[in-house]
């Protein structure tokens, strides 16, 4: 019998509403009238240029290991990459704030999330979140004012446990947390290897949302209607 739903963050509760481009673009503008703020004067391209380079070289330790690069490491990269030494709390609390603020400017919900959560919990579902994101304060921030921070019974975060999915680590984690067993519970996310294959290998049920029809798996959909059907069905026919 399910228990227990639990959904991945980045596009599949938030996404993005501009290219990945247009959202570096705006982090490095951010990032560098941060720095000038502080007294530092570094031309857009080169503030630009060493946020590529740092989330380069942090995303080769996240996707070879699956171990989390905390946000506050990354821009300590970041920094030496700009020849920067300065440490202080006021700098790193600046750059924290103006790397982060896409997430708040240039995101929205994904269309029917609100209703799906409160269809899942109105049905008596326990609710978690189980998310490869490299800070936790804004995240429960930006759930807060989209209004999802309430529906969630467990909130596991790369950031915080220090795996990422799919080790089965975090997996494990957010089921413990709502002591229950795998067979109990259903991941929801639209990274196939990732949230699918990571749920699946510790025997969690997985919904991939997802519209790409390019790799065949029986249980995906590309909106919330159609991911509440296949979690009554789940419920009702424990075996599917």
């Amino acid at each position: 019998m399910i228990k227990a739903v639990f959904v991945d963050f980045w596009k599949t509760l938030i996404a993005p509403r501009v290219n990945e481009d247009e959202y570096f673009a705006f982090r490095a503008k951010c990032l560098a009238e941060a720095l000038r703020t502080l007294g530092y004067t570094f031309d857009f391209d080169r503030v630009l240029s060493a946020h590529k380079s740092s989330r380069r070289i942090c995303d080769v330790v996240r996707e070879s290991s699956f171990i989390e690069v905390p946000l506050d490491l990354e821009l300590r990269v970041f920094l030496s990459i700009l020849e920067v030494y300065d440490r202080n709390q006021n700098l790193m609390v600046s750059l924290r704030r103006a790397y982060m603020r896409p997430l708040f400017d240039l995101t929205s919900m994904i269309d029917g999330v609100l209703s799906f959560l409160e269809n899942v919990k109105g049905m008596g579902f326990m609710v978690g979140l189980i998310s490869n994101v490299y800070t936790d304060l804004e995240v429960f921030d930006v759930l807060k004012m989209y209004g999802l921070y309430d529906f969630f019974d467990s909130m596991v975060l790369s950031c915080i446990v220090g795996f990422r999915k799919p080790r089965s680590e975090i997996f494990k984690f957010a089921l413990n947390s709502l002591s229950i067993y795998p067979s109990e519970a259903v991941m929801i996310g639209d990274d196939y290897n990732a949230d699918i294959i990571g749920a699946l290998n510790v025997g969690m049920k997985a919904i991939w949302f997802t519209s790409d029809h390019s790799v065949e798996y029986p249980f995906k959909a590309d909106n919330f209607n159609s991911i509440l059907k296949i979690i009554v069905n789940f419920s009702r026919n424990p075996s599917s």
